[in-house]
């Protein structure tokens, strides 16, 4: 009899054991995207798994208290038996065969099935842990308190411990970890988007914006014919304009606005008075991120901003589509000037000829090139800021493992740029004797 009791209760013990352990695997390792999925659905147990999560060190001291105190009893109990019950010989056997068994079904298989059916396994025990937690946490703070303070005697303050937010890095790892059947072109694109979302936060409107010397403004002082003109031939939805001199921008004026006013005036354009047509321009700086931006011109429902210096020179113009194409990349309509072949020019030989205003993130993103963007945002000025003078043509300089050389410049502005990714022992000393 006794001996029957004692195979019950290893047998009962080992069952605890596997389920604390499988449940330290199955609730630390879910995922929090999933379970949230099933948690809006209405699932009772996914959001007690959201919850044994939130609340992470708890539950798997918890867990790892129990277990720790199941495998204390399993071998206490198997050596207590052996001593009393059984010859050395047998002993020695019995208590050899229950650590196997302590091994391969308390630790090895239920982490295995664990781990192979990780969301099921997680809702099944979230009940029962939750439950647990419950009625343990009292003494699980105690013996946390305890820890924590052995801890500081050694000098290490688990509180005060600052520690990174690693959440933005997780998002990075899964997208470069999700795959799915389909074109391998189109996947690669669909993870350089979701990056790219990643990245507004760090972004600041700057490196995005259209260029003072870009933009289309037009004077109000012109005629209302006159501006009509300007207006035709011009792209763009909303104009900014200006009074006395190019850079005192009074007001934005929508196109749309301005066709609408002119239909009620039947066309007649001294009827129009532009002044009444245009709203304030909003102003922000150059250093607010993309992703603020974004949100603004969602709260505001606008479309367009001008960009300022910190001493309130403007610097050009940023709107929502210049954002979205961070995002998703060039945005060509049929009324774009499809230049893009002129701005940059891969050659034969695999150098690459780009305009001194191409966009650094551009060339970065499109040729997966290092070139660093703190300093700049065009490559000219990159040029210009790590060689600290204005070069001639025909100059070469290797920079960010690049060799660039300079083809046209007009006065004082870099104009065109040869950019050769290889760099060889030739071109260092080049740029050793340039310097």
């Amino acid at each position: 009899m006794i001996h029957l009791l004692f195979i019950i209760g290893i047998v009962i013990l080992l069952f605890i054991a596997a389920f604390l352990s499988g449940s330290e695997t199955a609730i630390t390792g879910a995922s929090k995207a999933y379970l949230y999925h099933l948690a809006k659905k209405g699932d009772e147990r996914a959001k007690k798994v959201i919850a044994l999560q939130e609340d992470m060190s708890l539950s798997v001291e918890t867990i790892l208290v129990l277990n720790q105190l199941v495998s204390f009893l399993i071998p206490t109990f198997s050596t207590w038996y052996s001593f009393k019950y059984l010859s050395p010989t047998m002993g020695t056997i019995c208590t050899s065969v229950v650590a196997i068994m302590i091994i391969v079904y308390a630790e090895i298989c239920p982490k295995m099935i664990a781990i192979r059916f990780i969301i099921p396994f997680a809702l099944f025990v979230s009940p029962s842990i939750s439950k647990i937690l419950q009625f343990m946490r009292k003494i699980t703070l105690v013996l946390e308190g305890c820890a924590k303070l052995s801890l500081k005697l050694i000098g290490i303050d688990i509180d005060n411990q600052k520690t990174e937010d690693q959440s933005d890095e997780e998002l990075r790892g899964a997208i470069e970890m999700h795959s799915s059947e389909g074109d391998e072109e189109d996947e690669e694109q669909k993870k350089s988007m979701l990056k790219n979302i990643l990245d507004l936060e760090d972004v600041f409107v700057n490196r995005a914006m259209v260029y003072r010397k870009h933009l289309r403004t037009i004077d109000i002082s012109l005629s209302p014919s006159q501006i009509a003109k300007e207006i035709s031939n011009c792209p763009f939805s909303r104009i900014p304009l200006w009074k006395d001199n190019p850079e005192n921008i009074i007001g934005i004026l929508k196109v749309k606005t301005f066709f609408r006013a002119l239909q009620l005036a039947n066309g007649d354009t001294s009827k129009i008075k532009v002044s009444n047509l245009i709203s304030a321009p909003w102003y922000i700086p150059e250093t607010t991120s993309l992703l603020d931006q974004l949100q603004n011109f969602r709260k505001k429902r606008e479309h367009f901003a001008l960009v300022v210096d910190e001493y309130g020179d403007l610097l050009g113009c940023i709107t929502l589509e210049d954002i979205l194409e961070e995002i998703v990349g060039e945005i060509v309509d049929e009324y774009d000037n499809n230049d893009t072949e002129d701005d940059i020019k891969i050659q034969s030989d695999g150098s690459v000829i780009v305009n001194g205003t191409a966009p650094i993130r551009d060339l970065n993103r499109q040729f997966n090139w290092d070139i660093p963007e703190k300093t700049a945002s065009t490559i000219a000025g990159f040029i210009m800021y790590e060689i600290r003078k204005i070069p001639d043509i025909g100059q070469i300089y290797v920079l960010s493992g690049l060799k660039m050389e300079i083809l046209r410049r007009q006065r004082n502005q870099i104009v065109k740029i040869k950019i050769t990714p290889q760099i060889t022992p030739n071109d260092e000393s080049i740029l050793e004797n340039e310097n």
